[in-house]
């Protein structure tokens, strides 16, 4: 699959570690200061206790890897704390899924290739060692079974955090519901940059939904009836267009 250049090629190991951390990932995008360098919130969420007691070692870890997950330009990180801020965070999960998915390669393969795969033959439960295998041939060479072990282990950690598996040790598929308010975020996050709209059928963003386009036409109806787009596609193809110019203003028009 061909993708645009906002979705991040390069992987970083230690995105894995940190895993999906709802928790903490919340917390930091309250409470990270644009205005200063990462190295300076870092040193703030230890004496604070963004992270729990979490050690300083880890807050710098979290908080450099946090940075890299969510702050895609500073408007748009303004524009994350504001949507979290007037809704609650219910869609939350989501939300991280979407910037992980944004921002790293291997989250991106798991979640709407081999998940999107097996959703679509009907089989809901992930095989461990089936997804190992796979996964296996899309990691450097170099990578040994310990190290393909733990990062598949750390990526279906990060998928079920983030709502899309169920289960400690058997996860199955799961697709639980989104609202018509958090896919306008996201779609116009895409927007910003540089993603027209009709670009979501068949992106990995639309695969990893794992709902059907005929399921996801009542959303798409309801988002044109809240003024977030118009909605010219069916139940085979989504197409619409953006009712407002940018992230930030559908934001000031919708929800702030």
């Amino acid at each position: 699959m061909h993708l645009p250049e906002y979705y991040n090629q390069r992987h970083s190991s230690a995105l894995n570690k940190i895993s999906g951390r709802l928790t903490e990932g919340k917390e930091f995008i309250f409470a990270f200061d644009s205005m200063s360098s990462v190295p300076i919130n870092a040193g703030k969420a230890y004496t604070n206790r963004w992270y729990g007691n979490a050690s300083e070692r880890k807050c710098n870890e979290l908080t450099r890897h946090f940075y890299h997950r969510y702050v895609l330009s500073n408007e748009n990180f303004q524009a994350l704390k504001s949507y979290l801020s007037s809704t609650g965070g219910h869609d939350f999960p989501w939300i991280n899924h979407f910037y992980m998915l944004l921002n790293d390669p291997y989250y991106r393969w798991a979640s709407s290739e081999f998940m999107e795969d097996r959703y679509n033959c009907g089989l809901l439960e992930i095989p461990r060692s089936r997804f190992d295998q796979e996964l296996k041939k899309r990691l450097p060479e170099t990578i040994g079974d310990g190290s393909l072990a733990r990062y598949g282990q750390n990526l279906l950690t990060a998928i079920r955090d983030n709502g899309l598996l169920v289960g400690k040790i058997k996860k199955t598929i799961v697709s639980p519901a989104i609202s018509a308010v958090t896919l306008a975020f996201m779609l116009y996050t895409l927007s910003d940059l540089g993603g027209g709209a009709n670009d979501f059928d068949g992106s990995p963003l639309f695969l990893s939904l794992m709902k059907p386009r005929d399921i996801l036409v009542p959303l798409f109806v309801e988002g044109e009836q809240l003024g977030f787009w118009e909605f010219t596609g069916d139940r085979k193809i989504i197409k619409l267009n953006l009712s407002k110019t940018n992230l930030q203003s559908w934001m000031e028009d919708s929800l702030l």
